[in-house]
Formats: structure tokens, C-alpha cells, sequence
């Protein structure tokens, strides 16, 4: 399971916040509205299945009319409940959908320095 939403620009994590995270829903029409309205390249090419099982939207997605409080412990999305609020402002041509590492691509000389500065601090 996701420990993390899915949502462009949204660092909210489930064992950091107190934000709930809700599965994409196994429909497929209600899926692809999730995945559309999230504006998410990454999720574009994944299966109802796949992201209903790996992926989530934090509350902060949806309207405050959307949510239902169950119980103090519990909160849970209405049936028709669909993600609607996003920060797409700040990185709008983001194909990614969470922050990511990025690799930068070492150059032939580049890739000989770092070997050779690795085996100068290689310990015999």
C-alpha cells in the first residue's frame, strides 16, 4: 500500500499527517475521472486494479462536502466523491506525479572522475 498521496505537488504522507488517504476507486469510470482530474502522466497508463491497489489521494483533494465523518477514528469518501482541488500552479507541465530523485546523466569524463574519487576512498 501507498504511504503517500499520488497527487501532483502534494508531499502529504500517511505516517507523517493526520490526513487520511483514500484508494482510487476499482471502477473504471470513476478511475479515470480521479486519474484526469489529477492531471498525472504517471497514472495515465496504469489499470483500475493497479491503482486502486497502489495509489491514493489524500483528503485535501476533495471538497469538504465530499467527506462523510463515520466515527472520530474514521473518515470515508461519499460514493460519488471525485478529487477536484489541486496545485497545478506551481509545476502545470509536471509529468510527475510525486517528488522524485532525479538522476542526473553522467557524461564518459564525469563517470571516470567519480570511479577514481570512489577508489581513492575505498579502505584496502
Amino acid at each position: 500500500m501507498s504511504n503517500f498521496c499520488a497527487a501532483p505537488n502534494c508531499t502529504t504522507r500517511s505516517n507523517e499527517s493526520a490526513s487520511p488517504l483514500f484508494r482510487f476507486p476499482s471502477d473504471t469510470e470513476r478511475c479515470k475521472q480521479w486519474v484526469d482530474n489529477c492531471h498525472c502522466k504517471d497514472l495515465e497508463d496504469k489499470t483500475p486494479d493497479q491503482l486502486n491497489r497502489h495509489y491514493r489521494l489524500c483528503v485535501n483533494h476533495f471538497e469538504p462536502s465530499m467527506i462523510c465523518k463515520a466515527s472520530p477514528y474514521r473518515t470515508k469518501l461519499k460514493d460519488n466523491a471525485t478529487p477536484t482541488i489541486f496545485d497545478l500552479t506551481s509545476h502545470p507541465n509536471n509529468p510527475q506525479c510525486r517528488q522524485r530523485k532525479r538522476i542526473k546523466e553522467l557524461s564518459k569524463a564525469e563517470a571516470g572522475q567519480m570511479k577514481e574519487r570512489k577508489n581513492r576512498n575505498v579502505i584496502p
